[in-house]
């Protein structure tokens, strides 16, 4: 492993450009999510069965766009296209989340060095997926394991919680980190590398036969362990620190503004759905005009 590499990859573009990859991926990650909330989940016991996202959308473009707000905007589609909208925001433990989702998958798209290489593209997305719910399946167990502690739970709530979170994340891992999430993006990207990147006047990532670690370093460990870090204590500040948690119901939100929120038997997530759609097509429309109005598109240096 190479531990010389730094944090920034050896690609550049306008920030015009990057501005235009992040609202694509935003408004792609709040429609995939916004869709996986109509599909019904069934459950078996207190164990869910269903589909969280459709999370090889958002995680192609990333790959195709290594940025760092490319990566920013894949939690982030989530949160202001179903939880701010539908009011169902958690707080402020939901940019733990955020954290961790974006330290996962921006050091995912650095691990691919041939976007056509569908064995390179399926581990970096196993990386991404499942590699991220690792941290936050644990974040989730020191949070019970606080709060028990705060409140005096029953005795053996948390132990028997625990067992319930390990469970839960294996059908999660399988659905959506494999059959919606890695194995789609393995064959997504190799049919959409050269195709996409001109819609926003980019020239497609160069490929190189480098190793799948080769531009990964200690600094990018750094950054996922910080990112769990920090997760930890945005999801346990209250307990800890008194740090006010921004519940949902201190924060103005669209969906009860409009009578459109989850408790109004869900039609928000309709808006929802229409918001993220329109404006696809609005970034869209945007990139191809403006790579019409420049005759050599802004490009991706090739790797050292």
């Amino acid at each position: 492993m190479n531990v010389t590499k730094s944090l920034t990859p050896n690609v550049t573009a306008s920030s015009n450009k990057r501005m235009m990859v992040f609202i694509l991926v935003l408004t792609l990650s709040g429609l995939e999510n916004t869709i996986a909330e109509l599909i019904p989940e069934p459950t078996l016991g207190p164990i869910e069965l269903g589909i969280s996202s459709f999370i090889f959308l958002p995680l192609a473009l990333v790959f195709l766009f290594p940025y760092i707000e490319a990566a920013l905007a894949v939690p982030l589609g989530e949160i202001v296209f179903t939880e701010f909208l539908l009011g169902e925001f958690g707080g402020l433990g939901e940019f733990g989340e955020v954290a961790i989702v974006t330290a996962f998958v921006y050091v995912a798209a650095q691990m691919v060095h041939d976007l056509t290489n569908p064995r390179q593209v399926f581990l970096a997305a196993v990386f991404a997926k499942i590699g991220a719910q690792i941290p936050a399946t644990l974040l989730d167990m020191g949070v019970i394991w606080v709060g028990a502690e705060e409140f005096e739970a029953v005795a053996g709530l948390p132990q028997s919680v625990f067992i319930i979170e390990v469970v839960d994340m294996i059908p999660e891992a399988i659905i959506t980190g494999l059959i919606f999430g890695a194995i789609p993006t393995m064959y997504l990207v190799p049919a959409l590398y050269g195709k996409v990147e001109p819609l926003l006047g980019i020239e497609p990532r160069p490929r190189s036969d480098a190793s799948m670690f080769a531009d990964v370093g200690v600094a990018h460990l750094l950054v996922l362990v910080g990112a769990s870090v920090l997760a930890f204590f945005l999801a346990t500040a209250g307990f800890f620190f008194g740090i006010p948690m921004m519940e949902t119901e201190a924060l103005p939100n669209i969906g009860a503004l409009v009578g459109l929120s989850a408790e109004d038997g869900g039609a928000g997530i309709f808006v929802s759905l229409i918001l993220a759609f329109l404006l696809l097509l609005a970034v869209v429309a945007w990139g191809r005009s403006d790579d019409a109005s420049e005759r050599e598109p802004e490009t991706l240096s090739s790797r050292e």
